[in-house]
């Protein structure tokens, strides 16, 4: 179990976060509880190291090469050093859920590439899918390897919906959708359960039309987190909230 709670909070410190909250910037943070971590990445890649005493912690420095969010990969398993309390936990998995939250909309809403709209096809319903021009995205298993190193391999996703294969290439669909108007931020509230390799949390959404003629109110969903085969934790249950 200390092994788990070291995980979850080394990763969560990694991770590039951008707020669900689309209205008010509503992110909890705990920088006081989670440990300091040395970074790097190169090209993508992200690899973790984590003091084992408090004397180390205070000399660690960071050294980030800047990646692109949508190339952040979950770092890999790392002893833990303390035992974390449930609230760091629950810290970290807020930040979890707002990385998910950033990764679903990019991939699913808009588009985390480069696009050239002067270059397209149409599907047989008439959509038009535009041509991917980042370097390295070159078929359907780049786009899903991207994506992944999110959410889990087991995790349903959506992409053969949103992007496609012609010769040799990889077009998406960049549909444009508004977000939910009445949609005021997420908050993960406690620690519903967890075994080896997963743990599942409570999550409540908020919203509010008020300024519409309407009313407050929540709605409650559980978010689980999974350690995926290639020994890196995911996220394996989730929902875009707004």
């Amino acid at each position: 179990m200390k092994r788990i709670y070291g995980i979850i909070t080394a990763m969560a410190v990694m991770a590039t976060v951008t707020a669900c909250d689309k209205k008010n910037d509503k992110k909890n943070e705990s920088s006081e509880s989670t440990p300091a971590v040395t970074t790097t990445a190169e090209k993508g890649d992200v690899t973790a190291t984590v003091p084992q005493s408090t004397e180390e912690a205070e000399d660690v420095t960071e050294n980030i090469t800047e990646a692109p969010t949508e190339d952040l990969t979950m770092p890999e398993d790392i002893p833990a050093f303390e035992e974390q309390l449930d609230e760091n936990v629950i810290a970290a998995a807020q930040q979890l859920f707002e990385k998910a939250c950033e990764t679903e909309w990019k991939f699913t809403v808009g588009s985390p590439y480069s696009l050239d709209t002067s270059e397209y096809f149409s599907n047989k319903y008439g959509w038009q899918f535009f041509l991917i021009t980042d370097e390295g995205i070159n078929s359907l298993d780049d786009v899903k390897a991207d994506y992944h190193s999110v959410f889990s391999e087991n995790y349903n996703d959506t992409l053969d919906e949103l992007y496609m294969e012609q010769g040799g290439r990889v077009y998406c669909l960049n549909g444009a959708r508004g977000s939910d108007i009445f949609y005021e931020g997420s908050e993960v509230v406690e620690i519903t359960g967890r075994d080896e390799g997963e743990i599942r949390f409570k999550v409540i959404d908020s919203y509010d039309g008020a300024s519409f003629g309407g009313e407050a109110y929540t709605e409650e969903r559980e978010f689980v987190i999974v350690k995926d085969s290639d020994g890196k934790w995911k996220v394996s249950k989730f929902k875009l909230p707004y």
